[in-house]
């Protein structure tokens, strides 16, 4: 698998960056943005939040999810 930096640095919705971490929903990704770990962005036409690609795998592997909090 490539690195990750050789991917464009697109938008995910919360959703999609749960998924990339491993967790059942949006909910825990609204957790790391709440605590600063992860910075959200809001586009003008749409109130959904939004976080950027690198930002979600450059997170570290200690506040990615174990087996019990999947």
């Amino acid at each position: 698998m490539r690195n990750f930096k050789f991917e464009p640095n697109f938008l995910l919705n919360l959703s999609q960056a749960a998924i990339i971490l491993g967790y059942k929903d949006y909910r825990k990704v609204e957790t790391l943005i709440e605590s600063g770990l992860l910075k959200a962005y809001r586009m003008p036409h749409a109130n959904r939040l939004k976080v950027k690609y690198h930002d979600v795998m450059k997170l570290p592997k200690e506040i990615q999810p174990d087996e019990n909090e999947k």
